[in-house]
């Protein structure tokens, strides 16, 4: 039996599909943003979502004046009213973001080919991003709106990189980003959150550089994982043991990944040596950082990096030498990881293992001045620290260089 809401979704993707097919063959360019506006209005009385409407406002803006081609705009309607479609019909269960994910890209391909313009990264970096918003936001009344704005936005900025990538290479880092996504998922070490937002990241590394960095990330996400489990019964008894089992959300995802992930794409548009340093002294602070949490926290009281002080068990800012000699030891795994991969020569090398132990630490710090206070939370700590760490990397990485 169809409900009115289920109505509502059809109607919806209807709309969509008579628009983006039709809209290539309007007179003027402008037209179908003008439709866009109008239609938004018309939503203002009846609509899925009151949010639906600005959206509309804003894309369809966006398209008159020229900013937003025409095919961002139709795929982003397409991708999110197909897979909507399907997410709702499927019982919105966690099979069901994979179906929306299929529908949304089978559809922005078919818009593809037929308005003739080839650009799989732009439609696949949409879709990723719409079915990721999906996730987070689950039942919220700005689901529609943001899933619209994101997926178009994403798709907006990959276009105007204007870089011709291949379908093979597009379709490869798909399969490999979501595989490795999907088994994290299936192992409990990242919830659906974190499962698209590790195939969002690991899509775009192996595009903008290829699947060896990809690789190297992944070594960080192995080498928690273990660190994770590490002595846990212990954890448990002192009460600092990861959340959820250690499955990791996309908060966690993008504030350890996200600056390494900048300093990949910088070095697809520009491939200059310092962005690899960037991105090793990223994951290398990332991995660091959690390791010397995880596997510190069995060495001991922990003293505050500040002043020396002995404190609780969980306390930001707090290190312990088992966890410093941790931290060390994984920044030097990244940095082996890197030269077996191929990526690092030995200048390389010794600016990961430098920027990825002092980001570590910055981040014991950054918690102490900044977590402590209340000023930001975990997540912003994460992505400071992992933040310096790309650029004291970069950095020791152009000391070294001089010096060699």
């Amino acid at each position: 039996m169809i409900t009115k809401r289920g109505h509502k979704f059809i109607l919806a993707w209807i709309i969509a599909i008579l628009f983006s097919f039709l809209s290539p063959l309007s007179p003027a360019e402008w037209l179908p943003g003008l439709v866009i506006i109008l239609l938004g209005c018309a939503f203002l009385y009846k609509t899925l979502a009151p949010s639906i409407p600005l959206a509309f406002v804003i894309l369809g803006t966006l398209a008159m004046i020229g900013i937003m081609p025409l095919y961002v705009l139709s795929a982003a309607l397409l991708v999110v009213a197909s897979g909507e479609v399907l997410f709702y019909y499927s019982g919105e269960k966690p099979v069901s973001y994979a179906l929306y994910f299929i529908a949304a890209l089978f559809f922005c391909l078919v818009l593809m080919f037929y308005t003739g313009y080839y650009t799989g990264l732009t439609a696949v970096m949409g879709v990723t991003v719409a079915v990721l918003l999906r996730s987070i936001l689950g039942g919220s009344k700005q689901a529609y709106m943001l899933e619209l704005l994101g997926a178009s936005m994403a798709m907006l900025l990959i276009d105007d990189l204007d870089m011709n990538i291949d379908l093979q290479l597009i379709a490869y880092a798909v399969v490999i980003s979501f595989g490795f996504a999907y088994f994290a998922y299936r192992f409990k070490t990242a919830d659906i959150t974190g499962l698209f937002a590790a195939a969002l990241i690991g899509i775009v590394l192996i595009v903008f550089a290829d699947v060896r960095w990809f690789l190297i990330m992944l070594l960080f996400f192995v080498l928690a994982m273990f660190a994770t489990k590490y002595n846990i019964e212990y954890k448990r008894s002192i009460r600092v043991e990861q959340e959820k089992g250690g499955a990791r959300g996309y908060v966690n995802m993008f504030s350890n990944g996200l600056s390494p992930t900048v300093a990949a794409v910088c070095y697809g548009v520009y491939p200059h040596p310092i962005f690899i340093a960037a991105f090793l002294g990223g994951v290398a602070t990332a991995a660091a950082d959690t390791n010397a949490g995880e596997i510190g926290v069995c060495g001991g009281t922990p003293y505050l990096i500040t002043s020396l002080k002995r404190v609780p068990h969980g306390t930001n800012g707090g290190v312990t030498l088992l966890g410093e000699a941790a931290g060390l030891l994984t920044a030097t795994l990244i940095g082996v990881g890197a030269v077996l991969f191929g990526v690092a020569d030995l200048s390389l090398f010794i600016a990961t293992i430098c920027g990825g132990f002092i980001g570590a630490n910055l981040d014991s710090l950054f918690g102490q001045i900044f977590e402590n206070k209340g000023y930001i939370g975990n997540a912003g700590t994460n992505f400071l620290a992992t933040s310096f760490g790309c650029l004291v990397s970069a950095g020791i990485w152009l000391a070294v260089t001089m010096l060699l």
